[in-house]
């Protein structure tokens, strides 16, 4: 049934484009490569245009800052919070299919790392330590196009996929602008390796665009087409940035819904777009174009300054990874490189995003994130959670209840459990996810939000949605959440389950790492410092109290142990539960 369910949301162009290249894929392993990358090979004379513009720099999420050059000299490399040992001489460059660590591994092959070290070299130019920067540089580049080409066993699994190639296409560029006096010297042999591969990368990317999964995948294929197509001269490069400029045109209007948000419903991905369209806004060069772009842009860096914790980071709904309040702060204000100028303030208030599906409150005590829109797109909910109706909160400043976010993108427990419905701010029944969520990205049946109402006050708001993610058990559970707050008073959020029949309802919240947690008569009190929070749960029927350790995973790769607070109850529906969240 899974199988089913998730096939049947797909566009049959999806469907076709998967068949498409598995069939090219096996016609490629009986003819061999060398006919394939015929259509792909470059000219013999490759030109650079003096013309390029300048893209920032965007934080990183995924690289240490700064890189650790000398560990690095030592065969080890630090990615997604996660140092391992990759080799010097030989380097282990993890080809072919894996089971474990994949998001490292097609991390590693971005090649952001590359760029580190081009501006360590050139930055400190001189110094010992730029010298052991511009030398590994050139070892891990040209080992990397020696043993990791299309023709490689095992290289179009991650190193080859469009999305990395699409990437790195723009790390490598950056490269190549940073340290091309010092380390690619106009004719040399290395320039010349150098610009061959993109070309190539190029060439396979514009003819094998991710048309079978499309969301955030063909918004950075188009980037790294763009940066192709504008960084080489000549009339294949025009062709690729003229398919980025009508890909990326296309896909803003896909993605980026009427209130600013992107449809894949994760924070952490909404940042990663709105890079993607900066870049994009500078590279492109038909006017219309720059202008769908920018004007997108703007529209999500609103939506953006509203989702924010007080400590100025995002919300974990969905797969998503904090960014550091600088990073988007300044992603923010990067808006001026393209002509746009969003006020990066703290926003006041309240706000319903209703093609999100999102209801915001900024007050003088509370800040607070009620989930009421779809997992995702029905086409692509590929980095979506069990978590409708799901909330996340701060008090005074200070995070308190958190998403678990997630650790990486592997078929294990970990992603299991970063996706489920028990790991998140929400009720569930019978141990059932309220979204039907296997392998890695896969989403089958999935919980439709209902009766989104909202009232917005000066003081506070009154907020309430349903979903029938569990209209498929018996008796038909069906999951009610209303939200009230009222400045300076509680939160109170009150569930109701009604349907018919015995069934096993769960509900509870994480706590953000550094609150002492104890357990109370009817609930729980919670201390951080001088702020002192009780949370009290009532009902008309009894209910189970409990609190229990478990995972948060604020950043990929990163794993810390807090507590759950929750309840637990068994009998015939209806049932309604209220919680109420005081500062004492």
């Amino acid at each position: 049934m899974s199988l089913w369910q998730t096939v049947r949301h797909l566009r049959p162009s999806q469907v076709l484009w998967r068949l498409r290249y598995i069939v090219e894929q096996r016609l490629i392993a009986g003819l061999g490569l060398s006919r394939a990358r015929s259509a792909w090979r470059p000219p013999e004379q490759l030109v650079v245009r003096d013309d390029f513009p300048s893209i920032p720099r965007f934080p990183s999420s995924s690289l240490k800052q700064p890189l650790a050059i000398q560990d690095l000299d030592n065969g080890f490399l630090e990615l997604l919070n996660e140092r391992v040992e990759i080799g010097r001489e030989l380097p282990d460059w993890r080809l072919g299919d894996c089971s474990k660590d994949r998001l490292w591994t097609v991390t590693l092959h971005y090649h952001e790392w590359f760029e580190a070290l081009a501006r360590a070299a050139t930055h400190h130019e001189g110094s010992s330590q730029a010298e052991t920067a511009a030398h590994l540089l050139r070892h891990y580049f040209s080992d990397w196009v020696e043993r990791c080409g299309i023709d490689q066993p095992g290289a179009s699994a991650l190193a080859w996929n469009a999305y990395a190639i699409a990437t790195r296409l723009g790390w490598w560029i950056r490269s190549y602008s940073e340290s091309r006096s010092l380390l690619f010297e106009p004719g040399s042999e290395l320039e010349r390796r150098l610009l061959r591969s993109l070309w190539l990368q190029a060439s396979y990317l514009n003819g094998h665009l991710e048309w079978h999964l499309r969301g955030n995948h063909l918004m950075r294929d188009a980037v790294g087409l763009a940066w192709a197509g504008r960084f080489l001269d000549g009339r294949r490069p025009r062709a690729w940035l003229e398919q980025a400029t009508t890909l990326a045109v296309d896909q803003v209007a896909e993605q980026v819904l009427p209130d600013g948000g992107h449809f894949e419903r994760s924070p952490g991905y909404h940042v990663e777009i709105m890079e993607d369209l900066l870049a994009l806004a500078l590279l492109v060069e038909d006017p219309d174009a720059r202008a769908s772009l920018r004007q997108a842009w703007g529209n999500m860096a609103e939506f953006l300054a509203w989702m924010r914790h007080p400590d100025g980071d995002i919300p974990l709904f969905n797969d998503a990874a904090l960014r550091g309040a600088d990073a988007v702060s300044s992603l923010i204000s990067l808006g001026e490189k393209i002509g746009i100028s969003v006020d990066g303030s703290p926003r006041r208030g309240g706000k319903l995003f209703a093609d999100t599906g999102m209801v915001v409150w900024h007050g003088a005590h509370w800040a607070l994130f009620f989930d009421v829109g779809p997992v995702g797109p029905d086409f692509q909910p590929g980095h979506a959670h069990a978590d409708t109706l799901s909330i996340e909160c701060s008090l005074a400043g200070r995070r308190l209840f958190v998403d678990p976010g997630s650790f990486s993108y592997d078929d294990d427990d970990r992603r299991r459990y970063d996706r489920g419905t028990e790991a998140h701010n929400t009720i569930g029944v019978d141990d059932t996810d309220s979204s039907e969520m296997w392998k890695i990205f896969r989403v089958g049946r999935r919980a439709r939000p209902l009766d989104v109402t909202t009232e917005i006050r000066v003081s506070g708001i009154n907020a309430s949605a349903a979903h029938d993610g569990y209209d498929h058990l018996s008796g038909r559970p069906r999951h009610r959440r209303q939200v009230i707050i009222d400045e300076p008073g509680p939160l109170v959020v009150i569930d109701r389950i009604a349907g018919s029949g015995v069934h096993r309802i769960q509900g509870g919240f994480l706590v953000a790492p550094g609150w002492n947690v104890e357990q109370t008569a009817q609930g729980w009190q919670l201390v951080d410092g001088n702020l002192r929070v009780r949370v009290v749960v009532e009902g008309v029927q009894t209910v189970d109290r409990f609190l229990e350790q478990r995972p948060y995973h604020p950043r990929y790769g990163v794993e810390q142990q807090t507590t759950r607070i929750g309840w637990r109850w068994q009998g015939d529906l209806p049932l309604e539960v209220r919680t109420v969240v005081e500062p004492a």
